[in-house]
C-alpha cells in the first residue's frame, strides 16, 4: 500500500473517531453515556476513558519512536508493508462483519483488561465531560503525531505495552490504535442503546 494512502487512511479514521465521540456522543444526555448495562460492564464513557488511558501509554512509545527515527533519518518509503503479527492483532481486535444483514458488527475477541486501564477499578465516577475534554486534547495529539509520521519510515518499530520484547512497526501501531477504538466505540454504541431501552 502506498504509504501516502496509509497516513491518509489512518487521519480519515481519527477524524471518524471525532465524529462519533465528540459530536455524535457528546450532544446525548450525560445519563445515557454514563450508564452501565450491569455491574461489571462498561458505560459509553467507561469506553472512552479506557481508550484514553490505553492511548496514552501506546502515545508514548510512538512519539518515542518517532524521535529515534527522525534522529537516525531514515526518510519515508514509498510503499508500506504490514507486518505479520501487525495484521494479525489488529484482525483479532476489529469488530467482524455481522452474520445477518443490519446487525451491528461483532465483538470476536475477548481479551482481558489490565487494571489500570479498568474504570471500573475506580472509587468515584469520573465526569463524562472530563473524559470527553481529554479525548479531544488526545485526538489532537495524534493528529500532530501522525503529521510527523509523513517524515519518517513507517516501518520504523515502537514499544507496546510489552516494552521491547514486543514491537510492532510503526503503520501497524497506527492500526492498532484505530482497531482498538473501533473496538470499544462498538461497545459503548451498545451501551448507549442500552442506556435507551434497558428492558
Amino acid at each position: 500500500m502506498r504509504t501516502a494512502d496509509t497516513l491518509a487512511g489512518i487521519h480519515a479514521d481519527l477524524e471518524r473517531h471525532r465524529q462519533v465521540t465528540l459530536q455524535d456522543w457528546s450532544a446525548l444526555p450525560g445519563a445515557n453515556l454514563e450508564r452501565r448495562p450491569s455491574a461489571r460492564r462498561w458505560s459509553a464513557a467507561d469506553c472512552l476513558e479506557h481508550i484514553g488511558r490505553a492511548n496514552d501509554m501506546y502515545l508514548h512509545h510512538m512519539e518515542k519512536a518517532v524521535e529515534r527515527a527522525e534522529r537516525r533519518g531514515r526518510p519515508p518509503v514509498d510503499e508500506y508493508r504490514p507486518g505479520v503479527l501487525g495484521r494479525r492483532i489488529c484482525a483479532a481486535l476489529t469488530p467482524g462483519v455481522p452474520q445477518q444483514r443490519g446487525a451491528p458488527p461483532r465483538i470476536r475477541f475477548k481479551s482481558p483488561t489490565l487494571r489500570r486501564y479498568d474504570p471500573l477499578q475506580d472509587p468515584g465516577v469520573i465526569p463524562v465531560a472530563a473524559t470527553l475534554q481529554r479525548y479531544e486534547a488526545q485526538l489532537d495529539r495524534m493528529v500532530r503525531l501522525l503529521q510527523r509520521c509523513e517524515g519518517i519510515d513507517l516501518h520504523a518499530r515502537s514499544n507496546t505495552l510489552l516494552g521491547p520484547f514486543l514491537q510492532l512497526r510503526m503503520g501497524d501501531m497506527w492500526a492498532y490504535l484505530v482497531a482498538h477504538t473501533d473496538r470499544h466505540l462498538e461497545q459503548g454504541r451498545r451501551a448507549i442503546e442500552m442506556a435507551r431501552d434497558p428492558s
